[in-house]
């Protein structure tokens, strides 16, 4: 059955409202046709034809809602992710807890939608090198939840290739991941004390089972999935799972304060946090929590200061350029292990010695993007694109610079576009210079943006 004979069918909406119902997954309520495309995918596989009979499946079967969930939400996720909210975590929240829980001397942190693990262990990361002298002898609960199975699965491996360590800093690279074939592994210290659970957000159960109160709930771009009236049943049920004093963290497209009514607000310059309640209990934690007042700043991710572990190589300065104008690989190279400054000098005289070199051109855009220098950026990717209008990755980082800029027309015409691209290529096909983002991956990124900027 294909997707368009599934949309003819009178009881298919009876179907999509049995699957939206328990899932909460209302970005489908308007979007027939990616719903049924997923739906005709799932009665492919399972050799059905029968509208009634996969409904009777899903109401019979909960793997069956599962592995359709998996077709319906989107994993991708990197390490340290939106790092101004680590920022945040370091500078503001995780001092603010210890504080707090000087006396008790435990701590309870849930990730919600973790999606492959990339959100909980980067907190684990952070946890165990920027406090690990203050957190010893701690108790200490990570749990992490998704409604996806598979994507639970894929996180207990702890494996990760370059693209969702992309904005990982190379000391915490080389401090706490291992080589593993193509992919990076994170060690056990990290993986250690991170627990995965499934959990519907549209549930009552307690996320651990236990009906004990969390000091921090992390759910980030999760949220977008749902309708405004979910959302703020969501936000009821995170207020009622925190004690008094803890802090729930969301995404930047998520903080509408009508949905987060019950909640005080905690704002700095770059980030934005809930707080349930701002009790009284010691008088420094009281300065942190205080509204308004910029804690975070600017200061940048902490650099492990654990001993170095002699299996741990040091990472080596990248090797100096053997031509005065460096091949492309070797600006990766440079980008790769953060030397921004070089990388942008290398690039610049490649793109003037190969002035019509379109990967040359994407690269430096996303090295200066990478810079904050947004109308450069923007100005290179255009370049790639006016020399291969088929790139489909400079089509969606341009749109990305663009939304940054605010320019939302623009920015809606360039994530259009590469959607537009990257549906036209075979879901599983790597695109060319995205260390592993397929087709299907880009897409499913785009069309999240463009629902993001409404």
């Amino acid at each position: 059955m294909t997707a368009h004979d599934l949309l003819l069918r009178r009881d298919y909406f009876e179907l999509k409202h049995h699957i939206l119902a328990h899932t909460g997954l209302s970005y489908y309520a308007d979007r027939d046709q990616d719903l049924s495309e997923r739906i005709a995918g799932r009665l492919s596989s399972l050799e059905l034809d029968d509208v009634a009979a996969y409904l009777e499946l899903l109401r019979g079967n909960p793997a069956e809602l599962d592995r359709l969930v998996g077709e319906l939400t989107i994993g991708e996720t990197y390490f340290f992710r939106q790092a101004e909210h680590f920022e945040l975590l370091r500078t503001v929240i995780v001092p603010a807890m210890l504080a707090r829980n000087r006396f008790s001397r435990q701590l309870r942190i849930w990730s919600a939608g973790c999606a492959t693990g990339a959100e909980p262990y980067s907190l684990s990361i952070l946890l165990r090198t920027a406090f690990e002298q203050e957190l010893r002898g701690w108790d200490v609960l990570l749990l992490a939840t998704d409604i996806n199975v598979e994507y639970l699965a894929r996180a207990r491996h702890a494996r990760f290739g370059d693209w969702a360590l992309r904005e990982t800093p190379p000391e915490w690279k080389a401090r706490c991941f291992q080589r593993d074939g193509e992919k990076w592994r994170l060690r056990p210290e990290f993986r250690d004390g991170v627990q995965f659970r499934q959990h519907n957000l549209m549930s009552d159960e307690h996320p651990a089972g236990d009906g004990i109160p969390f000091d921090l709930i992390v759910c980030r771009n999760v949220l977008i999935y749902f309708s405004q009236p979910t959302i703020r049943t969501v936000a009821k049920k995170f207020y009622g799972f925190l004690r008094a004093g803890g802090w729930l963290v969301v995404g930047h497209a998520e903080p509408n304060p009508e949905n987060f009514s019950l909640f005080d607000i905690y704002a700095s310059k770059r980030a934005t946090a809930y707080v349930r309640g701002l009790e009284p209990v010691a008088g420094d934690w009281m300065l942190l929590a205080e509204p308004g007042v910029d804690l975070a700043g600017s200061v940048p991710l902490p650099v492990p200061v654990a001993k170095p572990v002699e299996s741990v190589p040091a990472v080596p300065p990248p090797p100096a350029p053997a031509s005065p104008v460096a091949p492309l690989e070797e600006v990766r190279r440079l980008a790769d292990c953060g030397e921004w400054t070089k990388a942008r000098d290398a690039a610049e005289l490649l793109v003037h010695r190969e002035p019509l070199h379109a990967a040359a051109h994407f690269t430096l855009g996303l090295i200066l993007e990478q810079r904050g220098e947004w109308e450069q950026a923007r100005d290179e990717l255009r370049r790639a694109i006016y020399l291969d209008r088929g790139f489909v990755l400079a089509h969606y980082y341009l749109g990305l610079a663009q939304e940054q800029a605010g320019q939302r027309e623009p920015a809606n015409r360039s994530l259009t576009t590469a959607l537009r691209l990257a549906r036209g290529k075979a879901a599983g096909e790597l695109l060319p210079h995205g260390d592993g983002i397929t087709a299907g991956d880009l897409a499913s990124l785009a069309q999240t943006h463009l629902e993001w900027m409404g």
